[in-house]
């Protein structure tokens, strides 16, 4: 293969790199680019030598670059805590019928609430899901 096959193997990772930002053709790409540097300057005449010589810069930059640049990378994820909400006990306010939307006081605070079956205002349920930004809950 050319350099130029080897060019445009690195634009193609390129432009999938940036449609997916997953940090993985990031690295396809730049060894597509320097194996193209490598024949370009007749180091890797072969097709056999040009595939390892891919495939080693390739493991080299995901193993000892990719935990690096992941690090600086990094985004603060804020995780919730409505995994905590499951189990406890809430108190209906809003009738919740098995096709409508009710609403349950947890913890001081109003939550959507869907359940399976008629629960009358002022009774006490149990949380067993969470769907969305909706309580799944139960009479306890």
């Amino acid at each position: 293969m050319s350099a130029l096959h080897w060019i445009i193997i690195a634009l193609v990772c390129g432009v999938v790199e940036i449609l997916t930002a997953g940090f993985w053709f990031l690295w396809l790409a730049l060894a597509g680019l320097l194996t193209a540097l490598f024949v370009k300057l007749g180091l890797l005449p072969g097709i056999s030598g040009q595939i390892i010589a891919f495939s080693i810069i390739t493991l080299v930059l995901i193993i000892f670059t990719r935990p690096i640049v992941m690090r600086f990378i990094k985004t603060k994820d804020t995780h919730s805590n409505t995994k905590a909400l499951i189990g406890q006990i809430g108190i209906v306010t809003s009738t919740i019928t098995a096709h409508e939307y009710g609403q349950v006081k947890v913890n001081g605070e109003i939550w959507t609430a869907a359940a399976q079956e008629i629960l009358e205002v002022d009774s006490r349920v149990k949380i067993i899901g969470i769907d969305g930004v909706k309580l799944v809950v139960e009479q306890e």
